[in-house]
């Protein structure tokens, strides 16, 4: 029987240290971060929110902006004028973004330096080659779950299923840089068993649910839970942690990851903030 792996404890005291370092910056105003969701992405609003909440809590200033109808010239000239908007320190692009709207043009005109979600083409560079930078959340989230909670990554087999650019690649490039031996998984990765029940350390952000099972899974593996999927209008994860449990500790869709993952948010934005705070007043 596995345990049941929590990210909260970890998330309160992180956001806390960042709450006490806003108080005693004593800039004219708070953190500014605008949410931009394109769409009507049953997470995406969810998780907009969340953010919200939590963020007016530690002091940042949380604007959320959803375009039900735009394509991507409008969300370029809208970003644009974001990036110019010296009250703006961060801004987060929900995704996924529509069919009709260009990924790869909107993160190309985004501001580097205003990129809390580390998608730019230029965080997304550092990271891979191991510069210092701003960083998914989700993916330092993923991290700090397992060190706040003990195990050890050094040397560890482990396999990642999911390869988006939010969570996937740059969980497994932090679980490189940090000596286990990684394997990523994705949709021709069949028959998937083999690969996961070998992990030591299993990272299910693939955004199915409940596609993992016991069967998928080694007894006393650590399976680390991403995914938030909206079903019946409940949000559950790619994982069935019940069952699985019964072979492996399990991290749960609330509490887990995603109080990590908003904790490293607030950490990416609060360092924008500073630099951007100092950079006007130097």
């Amino acid at each position: 029987m596995g345990k049941v792996i929590y990210g909260k404890k970890e998330a309160l005291k992180i956001r806390k240290n960042i709450r006490d370092k806003i108080e005693k910056m004593s800039a004219s105003r708070p953190p500014g971060l605008e949410v931009l969701i394109a769409g009507e992405d049953p997470a995406s609003v969810y998780y907009a929110g969340l953010i919200k909440r939590a963020g007016t809590k530690e002091g940042i200033s949380v604007n959320i902006k959803q375009f039900k109808e735009l394509g991507t010239e409008e969300f370029i000239t809208y970003i644009r004028a974001l990036n110019r908007d010296d009250k703006v320190d961060g801004i987060l692009i929900q995704l996924p973004l529509p069919e009709n709207i260009d990924g790869e043009d909107i993160f190309d005109i985004l501001s580097p330096q205003k990129d809390v979600d580390g998608q730019t083409p230029l965080n997304q560079g550092r990271l891979i080659t191991g510069r210092k930078g701003i960083f998914p959340p989700t993916a330092l989230g993923v991290i700090k779950l397992l060190e706040s909670n003990g195990i050890t990554i050094e040397g560890r087999n482990a396999v990642v299923v999911g390869r988006s650019a939010t969570a996937g690649i740059p969980a497994a490039k932090m679980l490189l840089d940090r000596n286990a031996t990684v394997t990523v998984c994705h949709s021709k990765s069949r028959p998937l068993e083999p690969y996961t029940a070998a992990a030591d350390i299993l990272v299910v952000a693939a955004g199915r649910p409940e596609m993992v099972g016991p069967a998928h899974v080694k007894k006393g593996a650590v399976v680390i839970d991403v995914g938030t999927n909206e079903v019946d209008g409940n949000m559950v994860g790619d994982v069935e942690i019940e069952r699985v449990l019964e072979k492996a500790s399990v991290s749960p869709v609330i509490g887990g990851v995603g109080a990590l993952t908003l904790a490293c948010l607030f950490e990416n934005i609060f360092e924008i903030y500073k630099k951007h705070i100092n950079s006007i007043s130097a």
